[in-house]
C-alpha cells in the first residue's frame, strides 16, 4: 500500500472514533406544504447548517444573457425587505450569521450556517432574502463590476483560456459551452427586470432540494421549510436545456499564445454518478490520473521525466452530460512528449486494467478520504446536498464505501474499455507547442 493511501486509511480510522461506525442518520422531513428535506439532527454542537439548491443554474440563462444565474447568486445577501445592502450585512454580522448564494451550470444554491441561539434571526433574514430581495441598482452595478474584473483576469490566464475553449468547442451552441459568469457583453445585457424574472421563472419548489444538519428537530424543521420557501413559485416556468453529447472527439486544437509554457486540457464522455459502473470508474481514474503522486500519469510525466509539475484527471458530472477530463502544463518544447505519454497511459489502462496493489491502494484512499469530508455540519450538509441533487437516495452515503470495497479488477477493466477510447478524447492546447499541429 502506498504511503498516500496508508495515511488516508490511518486518518479515517482516527476520525471514526468521533463518528461511530461512520454512519449518518438521515431523516426525511416533509413540510405541511409538501416541501421535502433531508435532516441530520446533531445536538452536540449549537450550530445549524441549511444548504438548499434549485436544479437549473446557469444552463437556464437566456440566450445572449449568460451569467444571469451567477449574478443573481452574488446579490442574495445584498439587501432584502427594509434592509439595504449595508444594513443587511450588518444584521448578519451582529449575530455571526453567514448567508449567501452561489451558482454553477446546473443549480442555484442558498447557504445558511448559524448558531442555534440566533436561529430566529437567521431564518428571518433568509426568508426575507428569498421572499423580498431588493436587487438595488447600486448593488447590481457593483457586483457586475466585480465580475467584469475577474473576467478580465481570466481572459489573460492560460488555464482559464484552455478550460473555456475546451467547453465551448466540446459543447458548441449549448449552455454547457458558455462561461458560467458570462462575458462582458452578455452580463452588460442583463437588466434588473431579468433578475426579477429569474426569481419567478427559473426557480421552483418542484426543483428544490434541502439538507439541514445540526441543532434542530424534525418537528421544528417541517413548518420552517414552508416559511423559508413559500415565496418561490410552485413550479419552474423556464424550459430546460436539451441533453448534449461531447463533440470533437479525436481532435486537437491549438490556441496561440506567446507564453513559455503551454496548458493542455483534454476530455472524453464520462458516466453518471448513479451509473452502476461509477465506483469502478472512480478507481480507474484514481490509478490513471486522479491519485496525485499515486497515479500512473504523474509517475510517468513528473516523477520519471520531470516534464510537468503535475498532471491530473477527474470524473465530472453534469445534469445533462458527463465527462472524464484532465489537464497539464509544460514547456512548449515538451508538450508533444507529455501528450504522447498521457495518451499511452489511456491506451494501457484500456488494454490491461490495474494491478492488485493498485486496486488496494485506490480503495484505501477513496474510502479513507471520503469520511474526512464529513467533519463539520456544513461539510455534511454540502456533501449530502450534492448526492441529493445527483439523484441518490439518502442511505447511499452509508453504503458508498462498501460499494467501493466490492469493486473488482475485472470491473475496472470493463469500465476502462467503456470509457477510454483514445479517439473519444478532445485536446486543447494554449500556447506555442513545438511539434504539434
Amino acid at each position: 500500500m502506498s504511503l498516500f493511501a496508508r495515511s488516508a486509511a490511518v486518518l479515517a480510522a482516527a476520525f471514526a472514533l468521533a463518528w461511530p461506525a461512520a454512519a449518518i442518520d438521515i431523516q426525511t422531513v416533509k413540510s405541511p406544504g409538501g416541501i421535502e428535506a433531508w435532516l441530520v439532527e446533531e445536538h452536540g454542537l449549537p450550530i445549524i447548517s441549511i444548504e438548499a439548491a434549485f436544479d437549473g443554474g446557469g444552463r437556464l440563462d437566456p440566450e445572449g444573457k449568460a451569467g444571469l444565474a451567477y449574478l443573481v447568486s452574488t446579490l442574495m445577501n445584498e439587501g432584502a425587505g427594509e434592509y439595504d445592502s449595508t444594513a443587511f450585512m450588518q444584521k448578519l454580522q451582529d449575530k455571526a450569521i453567514s448567508f449567501g448564494g452561489s451558482a454553477d451550470a446546473d443549480a442555484f444554491y442558498l447557504s445558511l450556517p448559524s448558531l442555534s441561539a440566533n436561529k430566529a434571526e437567521a431564518f428571518e433574514l433568509m426568508r426575507l432574502a428569498v421572499a423580498n430581495p431588493r436587487f438595488d441598482q447600486e448593488a447590481i452595478d457593483r457586483m457586475k463590476a466585480q465580475i467584469f474584473a475577474a473576467q478580465k483576469e481570466q481572459d489573460e490566464d492560460p488555464g482559464s483560456i484552455a478550460g473555456n475553449t475546451w467547453s465551448e468547442r466540446a459543447f458548441p451552441g449549448h449552455p454547457y459551452g458558455r462561461r458560467l459568469a458570462g462575458t462582458a457583453d452578455s452580463l452588460a445585457a442583463v437588466t434588473r427586470e431579468d433578475i426579477l424574472d429569474f426569481m419567478q421563472s427559473r426557480l421552483g419548489r418542484d426543483q428544490l432540494k434541502v439538507v439541514v444538519v445540526g441543532d434542530i428537530s424534525a418537528a421544528e424543521l417541517g413548518p420552517l421549510l414552508d416559511t423559508l420557501f413559500a415565496a418561490i413559485p410552485e413550479k419552474r416556468a423556464a424550459a430546460d436545456a436539451a441533453p448534449v453529447t461531447m463533440q470533437n472527439g479525436g481532435k486537437l486544437d491549438i490556441v496561440d499564445r506567446d507564453i513559455p509554457q503551454s496548458v493542455v486540457v483534454f476530455g472524453a464522455p464520462g458516466l453518471k454518478m448513479t451509473d452502476p459502473d461509477y465506483r469502478a470508474a472512480q478507481i480507474m481514474n484514481y490509478v490513471m490520473g486522479g491519485g496525485g503522486f499515486a497515479s500512473r500519469m504523474m509517475k510517468e510525466v513528473r516523477v520519471k521525466r520531470g516534464l510537468a509539475y503535475g498532471i491530473y484527471t477527474g470524473l465530472s458530472g453534469s445534469r445533462l452530460t458527463d465527462t472524464l477530463t484532465g489537464n497539464v502544463g509544460t514547456d512548449n518544447a515538451r508538450v508533444k512528449e507529455t501528450i504522447d505519454i498521457a495518451k499511452a497511459e489511456i491506451v494501457k489502462m484500456r488494454a490491461e486494467g490495474i494491478t492488485d496493489e493498485e486496486l488496494a491502494d485506490a480503495k484505501a484512499y477513496l474510502t479513507g478520504s471520503y469520511v474526512l469530508g464529513f467533519d463539520s455540519n456544513a461539510k455534511i450538509a454540502g456533501r449530502l446536498l450534492g448526492l441529493y441533487l445527483a439523484g441518490f437516495d439518502k442511505d447511499y452515503v452509508n453504503r458508498r464505501n462498501a460499494e467501493i470495497e466490492a469493486v473488482t479488477k475485472e470491473q475496472v477493466l470493463a469500465v476502462s474499455q467503456r470509457l477510454l477510447d483514445p479517439n473519444a478524447f478532445y485536446w486543447v492546447v494554449v500556447g506555442r507547442p513545438q511539434g504539434l499541429q
